[in-house]
Formats: C-alpha cells, structure tokens, sequence
C-alpha cells in the first residue's frame, strides 16, 4: 500500500536510494513465485495455514483421537492429553456447524495447481467434510472424518469402552504432566458416560434406537465393567502399575493422585457405569429386534449415504445386493474347485470349509506356547511376502510392525485384528493387535492371508508409506478413508496369490479364497440387512453357511455391520476398484507397463476418496504414453 494516495511513490524516497531499490526489485523478481508443482507461493502459505488451522479444531473436537495417533501437543496447539472427548449434544451441533463452516472455506479458497499435491490435499479434506456434513444431516449418532455411526454407542466403541481403552492403552505416563493429565481425564469419564446415556435417550425418543440384539450386547458388557471392584479396574490398574515408573513424580503426588484416581472410579464412574446400564436395559424392551438402518426416520436415505460415503461407488443397495451374490457365486466354484485338489468333495463349500477349520492339527492350543506359536506364524508369512515384493515396491520399510495379542479385559469389543500405525510423535512403533478370545477363529490355514492383509503387503506398508514418504498434513492424517485403506489390504491378499505366495501351501490358498469370499458375503449380507430388511438370524446364517465361519463369529460380523452400515461393502469394492485400474493401465500401457510405478501412484497419494485415485492413475499412465 502506498503511503500518499494520489503522489508519485518515488518522492516518498531520497533519491540516493532510486538505483538500490530498483536493483531489489528486479532480485526480487527473480526468486520463484510459484512452488515446484506450480502453485503460486502466496496460494500455497495460505492453504498450508488454513490445513493446519482445521486440523487444530478437528483436534480440539476429538482429543482423545490426538492421544491415539500419538500427536506431538505442540502440533495439536494444547495440551490435549488433559481431556476427554466432549460427546454432549452441543459439543454435536457444535462440531456439526464448524464442519459445515470448514467446508464453505475451503471450497472458496483459491486453488492450487490442478494435479498438485496441495490440490490432492484440499479435495481430500473437502470431499471427508462434505461426507460428514450429509451424514450429519441425519441428526442422529455420529459422524467423524471418514466414519459414521448411526447410534451415539453400541457394543463396539461408546465412553463405556473407549475411554478405559484410551486410558489403559494409549494415554502417555511417562512424565509427572501426563500422570497429572491421565487423573483429569479420569475425573471427566462419568459425565462422559452421561453423555453417552442422554443422547441415546434423546435419539431413541426420536426414534433411532438401537437394535434390541445390540443393546442386549451393551447392557452385558457395561454390566461387566460395573461388577468390578473399581481398585481393580484397568484404568486403575494401569496407574497403578506406571506411575511409580515416572522419575520426576514425586512420592507424594503420585500417592494423591493414586488416591484421587481410586475415588473417582468408585464414586463417580462405577455409578455411571450402573445408570448406563439400567438405561440400556430400559431401551432394549422396546428396540426392534430387526437389524437394519432401514427402519429408522429417513433410513433408506440415511444407508445410500453412508455406502456412497464409505466405498464412493454411487451404484444403488439393490444393484450391490446382486452384484455381491454374483461374486459370491464365482469364489464358491474357485473354492469348490481348491478343495476338490485336495479330495475334500463332500458337502456344500462352506461345510467344507467348517470341516477343515475343526481339524486339530488346524487349532492352536490355547495356551500361552499355542498362542506364541500363533503369532510367530503370523510374522513368518508376513517376513516371506517381504521377500518376494522387491519386484513389485520402491519402498523400503522403516520398522518390522509387532504383533500383540488384544489384552483380555478387551476381547468382548475389540475386532478381530487391527492395525495401528506408528505414532506421529515415533513413540509408538506400528502394531498388529489380534484378537484370541476364541482360537477356533484362527485355524493356520486362515493366517496367511491375515499376514499379508493386516502385514505386508497391506496395511503396514500403506501406514508406512503414508507415515514415511506420503508428506501428509495434519489434516490428511486425522482422516481414514475405509475404502481406500481396506480395498488396498484386500488387494494385497489377491496380489500375494498372484505372487505365488500361497502356491507351496494349498491350504493357505483356500483361507485366501475364504477371505475373499467372506468380503463378498459380507457385501450381500450388508445391502440384505440395511435394504433388503433380513433377520439377524438370515444374516447369520447366511455368511456361516456361504463362508464356513462358525455361528459365533458370523453373529459378531452381522452385529458389528448392523452398527456401521456400508463398512463392510467397502472391502470388496475397494478392492475391486484397485484391481480394475491396475488392468486399465496394463491395457494402456502393454509391456510399458511398470508395478512399482502404479502401486507408489496408489500408495503416495496418501489415504484419499479412489475417485481420486483414479485420477492420479490416469494423469500418470497418460504421461507415460505422451512421453
């Protein structure tokens, strides 16, 4: 800005100066305006603030995902490790006007270079954002970045859960600050809980309630937490067993807030718990037995939006339903064909199936050795993939991930095996946890294609690809796109099988189809449940019968896709989405064709809607035959 409107601006200077200044000018002139991908530098500031000021509030929003991911506090802004997540219905209606206010800014900000990473930033922000806000439109459960869940709890995450999770495995203690912390989050947990509780009152009164197999689930597990003596619960024990491990704390506080962490739990929290429960049990009388988000207000709209937000695929339920039963119908024949190499013809493919996995030698024993011997041949199938991809990466793995067994005070609502990054910070390396409650669900022909879909070549090569080399913001990663992260762990079971990875194991090539074919079935039963208005019952039967898996386990599937529509649809699709790009480039490309490129242009991007994907894969093989 001039500082005479209307003058000459070069009066404003001695004329000593002239010569000196213009020289300046014409340097400056020199130092480039725009960034390597062509971005102006001034847009390219201003969208990097904007990131990392929405990633601040979306952290603001959700401490508790700050502790998980193992956040530095000087890159979240506060002191996040003193607070729980906020899960009133104002903190709801908050976070539901902040997004949409999020959203506004971003689309109108100006835009980078098209194709830049700064634009695959932005569409990737915009595009979760946009998906929240139709999602939150429905005014019931909630709506995170890259998830949805049409009920405030249910029997797989809620305050009763997560909270003692978070505190047991995730909250830090390791200086006096944390331990300091760990006792504020504690003396929050009931008015989480409360939280919890009065939503789900006010959404059943609305008429989103819970399906009464579910609440019958959550009323058994809070009844559980609240019949243990509050010393003996795991937040209590947690601190426990560590803070004497704190140098800097001194006797005297660790001793106060020992003390002051043992009365909240038996005061405060183990009440709450009992409440929780009195309600859940309140409610189950009058929930519907039958599964589906179908019957809730503005269900059926609620469940095209959730599957379009979940897979990006804009095809219709009913057109999935049958998609899904036609491939189910082609892995019967692949696995029927398998298990007739091996002279098992007897039977429907998934009583076959069943048979195998009940063999003894196919169980481990369930022992401390049979559990070892578990996860030792987890990490072997997971060292062999390692081997053989040199021909298919470019990246190097920075750390082997660990394998742990879920601790048993959370098998009842933990998954059946989970992969955990690396922390942000480094202090946590990455990590498979499995899930052993029943070691029925894990016979040894299953654990091969396990390896190389939680391992390598799966989600631990994409969550270091995306930790190491992808130069994500903070705003990317607090952001999980389930189609993209699940289809590519499912595509690395399929890419191990074109590999030869199972050829000298034919048993752990039929767990690899019984995988696939539980990811079909599980795209039938999905669309059956939410569109389709089975039983819980048909579902069941359903996937034990198509997959072989026992009653028990395909009960724990139905429940846990009752609770978050259009999840399990994405695994498949996902997968299939992948598969049909690679085979789009291969057509393109011929001989030209090179593996490492297309799975770094997949894997680099980071986590982001496959629509995108796409479009980075047909940017790259187009130049690659214009060059």
């Amino acid at each position: 800005m001039h500082a005479v409107t209307g003058r000459r601006t070069a009066s404003l200077f001695p004329s000593g100066l002239c010569t000196a200044l213009l020289v300046a000018i014409l340097a400056a002139g020199c130092t480039p305006r725009a960034d390597p991908e062509g971005t102006p530098r001034r847009v390219a500031r201003e969208i990097e603030r904007t990131l990392t000021t929405v990633a601040q509030n979306e952290v603001a929003r959700d401490p508790e995902l700050a502790t998980r991911l193992g956040l530095p506090e000087a890159d979240a802004g506060f002191a996040y490790n003193r607070h729980l997540t906020d899960r009133s219905q104002a903190a709801y209606e908050r976070a539901r006007l902040s997004r949409m206010e999020t959203r506004d800014l971003l689309v109108r900000i100006t835009r980078p270079a098209r194709g830049s990473a700064l634009a695959r930033h932005l569409d990737t922000i915009i595009a979760s954002h946009e998906t929240a806000e139709t999602l939150f439109m429905a005014g019931h459960g909630t709506s995170a970045l890259g998830a949805s869940y049409p009920y405030v709890a249910d029997h797989t995450r809620g305050a009763y859960l997560d909270v003692p999770d978070l505190l047991a495995r995730f909250h830090p203690l390791r200086t006096p600050a944390d331990a300091r912390a760990f006792a504020d989050r504690m003396a929050q947990f009931a008015d989480a809980i409360e939280d919890d509780r009065r939503r789900l009152e006010a959404d059943a009164r609305a008429g989103t309630i819970p399906p009464a197999p579910i609440l019958r689930r959550m009323h058994t597990l809070a009844t559980a937490a609240a019949a243990v003596p509050p010393e003996r619960s795991p937040s209590v024990v947690t601190f426990e067993n560590l803070a004497p491990g704190i140098s800097d704390l001194t006797p005297d506080e660790r001793d106060q807030l020992l003390a002051n962490v043992r009365q909240v739990a038996a005061e405060n929290i183990r009440p709450a718990y009992q409440a929780f429960a009195d309600s859940l049990s309140r409610l189950a009388n009058t929930a519907p037995e039958l599964p589906g988000v179908w019957q809730l207000p503005e269900g059926a709209a609620y469940y095209a939006a959730a599957l379009k937000a979940y897979t990006g695929d804009d095809a219709s339920p009913a057109g999935l339903h049958e998609r899904g039963k036609r491939e189910v119908d082609a892995l019967l024949a692949e696995t029927d064909r398998a298990l007739a190499a091996l002279g098992l013809t007897e039977g429907t493919v998934g009583a076959r199936l069943a048979f195998l996995a009940s063999q003894p030698e196919q169980i481990y024993p369930d022992t401390e050795e049979g559990r070892a011997a578990l996860i030792g041949r987890i990490l072997n199938h997971a060292d062999r993939a390692e081997a053989a991809l040199s021909g298919q990466f470019d990246f190097t793995l920075p750390e082997k991930a660990g394998l742990r067994m879920v601790p048993p005070e959370f098998e009842g609502f933990l998954p059946p095996a989970a992969y955990l990054p690396r922390t942000l910070s480094g202090s946590a390396s990455a990590r498979v946890e499995i899930n052993l409650a029943r070691l029925s669900d894990w016979p040894d022909f299953s654990l091969a294609a396990l390896a190389f879909h939680e391992l390598v070549p799966g989600h631990h090569l994409e969550g270091s690809v995306t930790r190491s080399e992808a130069s994500l913001p903070l705003a990317r990663q607090v952001i999980w796109n389930v189609a993209y992260g699940e289809g590519w762990a499912s595509y690395a079971e399929t890419l191990a099988d074109e590999l030869g990875l199972y050829s000298d194991d034919p048993l752990s090539r039929i767990g690899y189809l019984q995988s696939m074919l539980l990811r079909a079935a599980r795209l039938v039963a999905d669309t059956g449940i939410h569109n389709e208005r089975w039983t819980r019952d048909q579902a069941i039967t359903y996937l034990a019968e198509t997959t072989g898996l026992s009653a028990a386990k395909s009960a724990d599937e139905v429940d846990r896709y009752t609770v978050r529509p259009g999840y399990a649809a994405a695994y498949w699709l996902g997968r299939e989405r992948i598969l049909d790009l690679r085979e789009r480039a291969i057509r393109v490309l011929g001989p030209r064709f090179d593996a490492k490129a297309f799975h770094r242009i997949i894997l680099a991007g980071g986590p982001r809607p496959l629509s995108m994907v796409e479009e980075d894969v047909t940017r790259w093989y187009t130049a690659q035959v214009e060059n």
